[in-house]
């Protein structure tokens, strides 16, 4: 009937992907579950993004343009405003759904306890050819809010289903971030519900060399981090050891990650904000783990400037290509 709320909510954000975002509106019209509006905001596209939504004659697509271009977060929390659903699916433009995505997550919704307001799943990440290059398979579920400050394992939005009054919580996608936006939407959430899992790859997450991708952008990474660690790391490196569920040597790892990626990005546009950040990381997580020798590596390369990280970095990646190859 008309007026009447859909079940579900998808929301696309795009930007000068016209090509890419037919793909991923076709796998979502290609669902076996249809109770559903798909919101696309176009985040002022240049090239023919607008016609390219509006071939698609379907009354459940609804188009939303932008005047400017805002940046992801504005764009998906345009989504969010107008979205009607009882649930909110996210779906990258550049990803694709599998065929029975949103029936499993319904079915699952209707079956979880009351407390589930998130649930995700697998993906494939496949090339541009739509080749499979790798399976994501996380594990972790119920409530995350302690372990998932150390790293975003849960990973790309397109997996993800939400309940609208969870998403109502939060204060939507932080606008000032280029990058680890969706893993700063993820804490808020974890704060008010627990998250499930579908342990199936639902979804393909292209992995494509498009430039000015926030996760590959140093100076969005940068930034992004920066005001991420600022926002949700306040206490984390002094009381690492009281905070979350994992063993001391996966938070060492993790905190290496987060150590590691400051160092490189920092490096590559010389920010030294971020270069002693990422060297204070790397040092804390190298005193969690001190029998660790990579991370011992990484952090007294750290010490030898800016000019001789990247090199040692590279020397690092070579050796294990060349093992690699060696072990085949």
């Amino acid at each position: 009937m008309p007026g009447m709320r859909p079940a579900v909510s998808i929301i696309i954000p795009t930007y000068n992907r016209e090509k890419l975002v037919c793909k991923a509106i076709k796998s979502v019209l290609k669902q076996t579950f249809n109770d559903f509006e798909l919101i696309v905001v176009d985040d002022a596209s240049t090239d023919h993004t607008q016609t390219a939504v509006e071939q698609f004659q379907d009354s459940r697509i609804r188009y939303l343009p932008h005047q400017h271009n805002a940046g992801v977060c504005a764009a998906r929390n345009t989504g969010l405003a107008a979205a009607q659903g009882h649930y909110i699916a996210f779906l990258d433009s550049d990803d694709e759904w599998l065929s029975d995505k949103l029936e499993k997550q319904v079915i699952r919704f209707e079956r979880a306890p009351n407390q589930v307001g998130v649930i995700y799943t697998w993906l494939q990440i496949i090339d541009e050819q739509g080749n499979i290059q790798k399976l994501r398979q996380p594990t972790a579920q119920g409530s995350l809010q302690q372990d998932l400050i150390y790293d975003n394992f849960i990973g790309t939005p397109s997996t993800l289903m939400v309940k609208s009054e969870y998403i109502e919580k939060t204060s939507g996608f932080d606008i000032r971030l280029r990058c680890c936006e969706d893993w700063d939407m993820w804490l808020q959430l974890a704060r008010y519900c627990e998250f499930d899992l579908i342990a199936e790859p639902l979804v393909q997450y292209r992995n494509h060399g498009e430039k000015g991708r926030g996760s590959t952008n140093s100076y969005a990474v940068v930034e992004g981090h920066l005001i991420f660690l600022k926002k949700h790391h306040i206490n984390l490196i002094k009381e690492y050891r009281q905070i979350g569920s994992s063993s001391l040597a996966q938070k060492a790892s993790r905190l290496f990650k987060i150590g590691r990626r400051l160092l490189c990005h920092g490096n590559e546009i010389q920010h030294h904000e971020a270069i002693a950040l990422g060297q204070k990381y790397l040092w804390t997580a190298w005193r969690a783990n001190p029998f660790n020798l990579q991370m011992a590596f990484h952090y007294l390369s750290s010490q030898l400037g800016s000019q001789l990280y990247p090199k040692a970095v590279q020397l690092e990646n070579k050796s294990k290509q060349i093992l690699s190859s060696i072990l085949k």
